[in-house]
């Protein structure tokens, strides 16, 4: 059977398009937009098929096949075309993956598919995202040249990717399940204390340090929700000036966004590493989380190292703050003073995530190039 299917893929020109969307670790909840992403692909495309590297334990509304199954899985099923994020994981798929330099494995590196993909004519395609290897240095970009160049379609939001690649598609900055986020104006029934919420990893750009010391020289007029695996720094903080929740799930996440009046997001461009260490990374504005908590309603206070603005203004539906503590102590007491600028900033921030950064904007534009 499957020597029939590869000879009736050779001799009867291009089948009738199948789509594998290919993950280190979905369906992983917390990972946000990726999992966004993919239930929005379903729905567009039910027929597509999931694959993940390791296996996960999240609900999800269609099997997800182990990566290392999918030579065999693609070829029975009349796989077409692969689509995957992050320059780590696509890397990986091509045969171009940190390991290949004599560099440790990352976790995020794909298996190396590259042979597969050319014997069974599977088209890949990709989306170059800030983080997941991707650095804005001459080794980065060179890195990310060799990686596009084995695409048959990349896709990116970002000025520095788009600047530097022609070949990379322009795509909408749109990675918010914005009904599933949706305001909620139950926050604003009691503004003080003036509640604020840091979401993110551990990686020290996320900028909890800088929450940490805002918080610390703050009174009882502000409260602190710490999402993320931060649990070991709750004595940092007084109980009643914040509580560290660990992670959560999305909806618990969601419930939490309705109580909270202020998504804080200090985020900076992370120092350099040695070459294949993905040290240097910067995230892109607005992060995930940010843009979940504005589609909920809550007003973002973020730094915005890119100068990244196409989609958000500054004072209009955002706060533009540096990453520093002082500087986002400052904002937080100017926001307690005025609650409705606050609210009035929150509000037209949720409308713009609304209007322009829904996931299945960015899915539709990324299938309609694939021409799927």
């Amino acid at each position: 059977m499957v020597r029939a299917t590869r000879l009736q893929r050779l001799f009867s020109g291009r089948p009738r398009p199948r789509l594998a969307v290919l993950d280190s670790t979905f369906p992983w909840q917390m990972s946000g937009f990726r999992y966004s992403e993919a239930t929005a692909i379903l729905a567009a495309r039910p027929d597509t098929l999931f694959f993940s590297t390791y296996e996960m334990t999240d609900p999800f509304p269609a099997p997800v096949h182990a990566l290392a199954d999918f030579p065999e899985i693609a070829l029975r099923e009349g796989v077409t075309d692969a689509y995957g994020v992050f320059l780590w994981f696509l890397a990986g798929l091509v045969g171009l993956g940190p390991s290949r330099e004599g560099i440790a494995p990352h976790p995020m590196e794909g298996l190396d598919l590259s042979e597969v993909l050319v014997a069974q004519r599977i088209k890949l395609h990709g989306t170059l995202l800030p983080g997941g290897g991707f650095v804005a240095t001459d080794e980065g970009f060179r890195w990310a040249a060799r990686v596009v160049e084995r695409l048959d379609t990349a896709f990116a939001f970002t000025p520095e990717v788009l600047s530097r690649f022609p070949s990379v598609l322009p795509v909408p900055a749109a990675f918010t399940d914005t009904g599933f986020y949706a305001s909620s104006s139950e926050r604003w029934a009691a503004t003080e204390p003036l509640v604020c919420l840091f979401a993110a990893d551990a990686p020290p750009r996320k900028g909890l340090q800088v929450a940490i010391d805002a918080f610390s020289g703050l009174g009882p007029a502000f409260y602190l929700h710490v999402v993320g695996p931060h649990e070991h720094r709750r004595a940092e903080l007084a109980p009643e000036l914040a509580t560290f929740h660990g992670w959560l799930e999305p909806r618990e996440l969601r419930d939490l966004h309705r109580r909270v009046h202020v998504f804080v997001s200090p985020v900076s461009t992370e120092p350099p590493g040695p070459p294949g260490s993905g040290r240097g990374m910067t995230d892109g504005f607005p992060t995930q989380a940010a843009a979940d908590a504005m589609s909920s309603g809550c007003l973002l206070v973020s730094a915005n190292p890119l100068g990244d603005h196409r989609v958000l203004e500054p004072g209009v539906h955002y706060v533009e703050c540096p990453p520093r503590a002082d500087a986002l102590r400052d904002a937080l007491a100017a926001l307690a003073g005025s609650p409705e600028t606050t609210r009035r900033i929150a509000e037209a921030g949720s409308q713009r995530v609304g209007e322009r950064m829904d996931v299945r904007v960015g899915v539709a534009a990324k299938l309609e190039h694939m021409k799927l």
